[in-house]
């Protein structure tokens, strides 16, 4: 596949283009409400305080129950079943925010949103998954990194613009922008139902004891190792983006307001754009390699963090506004590249718990990322939490070439897919194929 973003997105299969083109519009859709909710209940509807923080914790403890849920019955059910059913849950749960008045009712959209929002990664990274090849497995998990930080980003522009300033009042601002939400996840669903043809699993079932159970598949040592990983490495990364970076660097007025607001779009922008410059060309690195290399630009970045709080002004922020460009690369290349690897080592009977575990994994670390931050934070100026993570980084490059003596050596560097293969998925692509990116076969 060529180097060129949209000759690579040309050379995917039309069902994985599609699920494609439905996520950019979900993303967009979770971007109009990804940063208010909190603000929403509390200054909008006048609820008490504790009631978003309640919310979100609730939210949160579905999300984790649900996706153990969904991947269980993803490996039974047939996808497009799942996925639309799972669309329409989300979908319910935002838009059930837009009515909120009081504390049951707030609850009540919690846990029906952190059900279905639960299943939403899962079933699309279980979808690109059944892809014909693991070169288009890697490359497909990397172009929905791409769009879904685009669209999202996207949505949060358009979001606030409409939260701040758009007609009506403050409440029926808020209460269009989650309707609009619940409609991209109902439109989603609606796609999907009628997009993803009706498929039977591929190849022969010869395995007559079913799915594989979640006991079964942490017994395996390098999925138990590569899913701990993710869970460090979402703590470093996702989990202290917006608490521990912004508490550290505003603590003694390092950064203000403004400097925070660039290291946040300097995250959005490289993130989407080591995807189309590098998406690619990470395929033919090692994955182990990737890995380790991730954890060193991450212990540089926080390293660069560091110096940013000791500094003020121009320097504090152009050095903060580094470190985050760092750990925005490291980000947009272990996400992807580790979820492919996850696929390839789970195999069909797996695959639906291993990517309700990886989704639980990159909350669990989004969850402790912020309860680590707001425990260490008020020590010595926030340095013992830099020093930490950099720390936990340098386990993570560690794990890289520790992997490499047990992965397979195709799980580890995916052969590419001959030329003549490589130049006709879509021509071939009839929609009768068992086994592609949409059918999650």
């Amino acid at each position: 596949m060529s180097a060129n973003p949209l000759a690579v997105l040309r050379a995917f299969s039309p069902r994985t283009r599609a699920v494609l083109a439905v996520n950019a519009v979900n993303s967009f859709g979770g971007g109009l409400v990804l940063p208010f909710l909190w603000i929403y209940l509390d200054q909008v509807r006048g609820l008490a305080s504790w009631i978003p923080a309640a919310t979100l914790a609730v939210q949160a403890a579905t999300a984790v129950v649900g996706g153990l849920a969904w991947g269980a019955v993803l490996d039974r059910l047939a996808p497009r079943t799942v996925v639309t059913l799972v669309m329409c849950v989300a979908g319910l749960g935002t838009g059930l925010y837009a009515f909120v008045t009081s504390a049951p009712a707030a609850l009540t959209a919690a846990v029906v949103y952190g059900l279905g929002i639960s299943g939403v990664g899962t079933v699309l990274r279980y979808l690109y998954a059944g892809a014909a090849t693991a070169r288009e497995r890697g490359l497909a998990f990397s172009a929905d990194y791409a769009v879904f930080n685009a669209m999202t980003g996207l949505g949060v522009l358009v979001g606030g613009l409409v939260a701040a300033s758009g007609p009506g009042s403050r409440a029926a601002r808020f209460t269009a922008l989650y309707l609009a939400d619940g409609a991209t996840f109902l439109a989603a669903g609606a796609a999907f139902l009628l997009l993803l043809p009706r498929i039977e699993r591929g190849g022969k079932k010869t395995a007559p004891t079913g799915p594989a159970g979640y006991r079964e598949v942490l017994g395996q040592r390098a999925l138990a190792v590569l899913l701990a990983t993710v869970t460090l490495c979402s703590l470093v990364s996702y989990g202290q983006l917006r608490s521990g970076l912004p508490g550290y660097l505003t603590a003694d007025g390092a950064v203000g307001p403004e400097g925070l607001s660039g290291t946040f779009a300097v995250n959005v922008v490289v993130a989407v754009l080591t995807q189309v410059v590098l998406g690619e060309r990470v395929q033919r690195v090692r994955r182990s390699t990737v890995l380790s290399l991730t954890g060193l630009l991450w212990a540089a970045a926080w390293a660069l963090v560091l110096v940013a709080g000791r500094q003020h002004g121009t320097a504090a922020t152009v050095t903060a506004m580094a470190g985050v460009l760092l750990l925005s690369v490291g980000e947009a290349l272990v996400f992807p590249v580790v979820t492919g690897l996850l696929n390839d080592l789970a195999g069909e009977r797996a695959r639906g718990r291993v990517n309700a575990m990886l989704s639980v994994a990159v909350s669990t670390g989004s969850v402790a990322g912020p309860l680590l931050a707001g425990a260490t934070l008020p020590l010595a100026d926030g340095l013992p939490l830099v020093v930490a993570l950099i720390v936990v980084c340098a386990a993570v490059a560690l794990v890289g070439p520790a992997l490499r003596r047990t992965l397979p050596a195709d799980a580890d560097l995916p052969e590419p897919a001959p030329e003549a293969e490589a130049d006709e998925p879509a021509a071939a692509d009839t929609g009768s194929a068992p086994v592609t990116a949409a059918s999650g076969s």
